[in-house]
């Protein structure tokens, strides 16, 4: 039989599909003698936890490979200071964050922003909605642009971050946790947890 497998570390983002979603297809039958009733699924147990040198030794080839990305892609940061906002919607590979105030975006910045939000909710489809259907403009943040060790990002949580523009279009870069954006996110505090090896 054919085993198949499109397992894709890390797709870009702003190609309008979802990265780091392909599925790994595979029938492992007992196998043996006779057993009684027909071939079962046969469950893998959990894979051994990485050593923390495997952990270092992946981190370290997955920041290489994300530096000549945004290399190749040619990024210029736009802007000086750190800005604020909030997490929109998460994925496995990327996000979406909402900046507090547009108007401290730099002007061809921003028009990209809003003609790849608008690309975005046009392919929207099945009555699906992109970023849950929010009227705000968003940029995109890969998860390799955070900053901050251990931060995961979550829907509410606030932020602060650079933004940048390539040839892909624009993103947010160098992401931190932020202070609450309202009296009503005042108990949203930053989630942090140990960095996956293959984040």
């Amino acid at each position: 039989g054919k085993g198949r497998g499109q397992g894709r570390e890390h797709n870009d983002r702003r190609d309008g599909k979802d990265g780091g979603s392909g599925k790994a297809w595979g029938k492992n039958r007992a196998s043996g003698g006779k057993a009684g009733g027909k071939g079962k699924w046969k469950f893998i147990p959990n894979r051994p936890e990485l050593t923390p040198e495997e952990i270092e030794q992946r981190r370290q080839a997955n920041a290489e490979r994300h530096a000549k990305r945004v290399e190749e892609e040619g990024r210029q940061i736009v802007t000086d200071r750190l800005m604020e906002g909030e997490v929109v919607q998460r994925a496995k590979w990327h996000a979406w964050i909402k900046p507090k105030d547009p108007s401290c975006i730099p002007g061809e910045a921003f028009a990209r922003m809003k003609e790849m939000n608008d690309a975005f909710r046009a392919k929207a489809t099945d009555g699906r909605m992109f970023c849950g259907g929010t009227e705000a403009e968003v940029l995109y943040v890969a998860i390799a642009d955070i900053a901050e060790e251990k931060l995961i990002l979550s829907a509410g949580l606030p932020v602060r971050f650079k933004i940048y523009v390539d040839s892909k279009g624009v993103g947010a870069c160098d992401v931190v946790s932020g202070e609450p954006l309202g009296p009503t996110s005042r108990a949203s505090a930053p989630h942090t947890a140990p960095n996956a090896a293959s984040d």
